[in-house]
């Protein structure tokens, strides 16, 4: 008897640390809320090849606000929330904002069908060894879909664990773009 009222307890207990979240330096911020400055974390390295055969490196974007969108073509969040990220970033392209996808785990072919289904038209990252996800993990995105916005000085300001759309997006990216 006592087991089966323990049981209860303890998946509730599980289910809120994991929904609680990690913002960088361990400050506990909501998802979509900026990470005040003092406790933004630069990510490592974060170059490679993107989907299309080109290369991207997140150190030739500094000065610019970057948008970084962690997904999987079977992930069914990642594929509801690519619209949104889509025209967000037609939206902002031409202010200077960058957008940049990292395929965390798939076949490159897999990635590439995901790209043409949703016309997502900014670079993404092939990451299947988790390299890029790596180099973030001051914030954790590991779980999909996460989007983070990084600052001018390409510090994580806002962290969004899982689906995002343009109702949370826009005004958190506006704040990180109204920043100087």
């Amino acid at each position: 008897m006592i087991r089966r009222a323990v049981v209860p307890v303890l998946l509730a207990a599980a289910a809120l640390t994991s929904a609680a979240g990690c913002a960088g330096g361990g400050t506990a911020v909501e998802p979509g809320e900026p990470i005040p400055a003092a406790d933004r974390r630069s990510p490592a390295a974060v170059a490679g090849e993107t989907l299309d055969g080109g290369r991207f490196d997140l150190t030739e974007h500094e000065g610019k606000v970057v948008v970084v969108n962690f997904w999987a073509s079977w992930c069914g969040p990642c594929r509801a929330e690519a619209p949104a990220l889509e025209a967000t970033y037609q939206e902002n392209k031409d202010a200077g904002v960058e957008f940049l996808g990292v395929d965390i785990s798939d076949t490159r072919d897999g990635a590439k069908a995901f790209v043409r289904k949703f016309g997502s038209t900014y670079p993404s990252l092939f990451d299947p060894e988790g390299k890029i996800t790596q180099a973030f993990s001051s914030v954790n995105p590991s779980a999909l879909p996460t989007t983070l916005i990084l600052d001018r000085e390409g510090r994580v300001a806002v962290q969004f664990p899982g689906l995002v759309n343009k109702s949370r997006l826009d005004p958190a990216l506006a704040k990180i773009v109204a920043e100087k």
